[in-house]
């Protein structure tokens, strides 16, 4: 599972259940790139079977949030920034005691935006209806969360591109099941295969590693659709370690220049993905920085990662940086 301050959270892809701390990330690019948008006003949670016109969720100017706090009347859930919601360099808004009323382990109470890296920026949909979750619209109604039915949801982020602009809303959607519970009369036999899809990386740029993973049901007497639900289990706890290879007898035959699990990141289909910078490829503890020789050469990448009670260890993978 991903985690948000030390927080286990289940990602929208993952089949989450209506009791689930459902992770509900927006990637905003300009140009390109990923790009922090230049203020956030809100996260509305709206049912989608009761809004698929935008005119339900949206005034005539296209706004909700800042420009339609009326429309928050039939909103689920409201997410709020504290501040101005300006993004900065200080994160005036980012919501740093997660669920700080009951204590770090737990997200009640919660109801903050938060940045997570350039153009990245994710919400927490805690618990059930009549759970402390809650949030406050933009006069400062209270909105308690009420989305605990299993069904279909838009997730409607409210934000304005740059100073001065007007503000836009972009409309994701997600689902809340209630049939993520299943048993089984005998021991799951799962295989895993890898793929690395990127073997060639010129020095100095920056580029995801990109590792898909594979799960297989073994079990032959499974049905089909349980197997498809089972295929739907996320990978946790993934850690990454890149060496490099060298042949110069002078040095070390293999030097580590990554370990951890930071900036680690993992799509709806388990695919794998660790950015890496090779403007800042350096010997780590317990080699020596002039251990490593030159940065052009044969790289190993391997993964460890947990899934269900197993610890899967991938064989190396070569990468090519010149």
């Amino acid at each position: 599972m991903p985690l948000i301050n030390t927080i286990d959270v289940v990602d929208r892809h993952n089949r989450p259940n209506v009791i689930s701390k459902v992770f509900l990330r927006s990637f905003f690019l300009n140009d390109g790139a990923y790009s922090d948008p230049y203020q956030v006003s809100s996260v509305h949670i709206f049912k989608r079977g009761q809004n698929l016109s935008p005119s339900t969720v949206l005034d005539s100017d296209n706004n909700i949030g800042y420009g339609a706090s009326s429309y928050t009347g039939s909103a689920l859930m409201v997410f709020g920034v504290s501040g101005d919601g300006v993004v900065g360099s200080d994160d005036s808004f980012l919501e740093t005691n997660y669920g700080a009323a009951t204590g770090p382990e737990s997200c009640s109470g919660a109801s903050g935006i938060y940045r997570l890296g350039a153009g990245e920026f994710a919400v927490v949909l805690d618990g059930i209806q009549g759970s402390s979750l809650s949030g406050l619209d933009h006069n400062n109604n209270t909105i308690t969360n009420a989305a605990s039915s299993t069904t279909h949801y838009l997730d409607v982020w409210t934000v304005k591109m740059f100073q001065g602009g007007p503000w836009s809303t972009f409309i994701n959607d997600f689902t809340l099941f209630g049939d993520t519970f299943f048993t089984l009369t005998q021991p799951l036999q799962l295989k895993t295969s890898h793929k690395l899809y990127n073997k060639k990386i010129k020095l100095g740029s920056q580029s995801n590693i990109k590792i898909g993973t594979e799960l297989t049901v073994e079990n032959r007497d499974i049905d089909d659709s349980t197997k498809n639900v089972i295929k739907d289990i996320m990978v946790s706890g993934t850690e990454i370690l890149i060496h490099k290879h060298q042949e110069d007898s002078n040095l070390p035959s293999r030097v580590l220049v990554v370990s951890g699990t930071s900036g680690v990141d993992i799509s709806s289909d388990n695919t794998i993905m660790y950015n890496w910078d090779t403007n800042n490829i350096a010997a780590l503890s317990p080699y020596a920085s002039n251990d490593l020789g030159t940065k052009m050469g044969v790289y190993s990448v391997q993964l460890k990662y947990n899934l269900l009670s197993e610890k899967i260890v991938t064989p190396l993978f070569y990468i090519n940086v010149s």
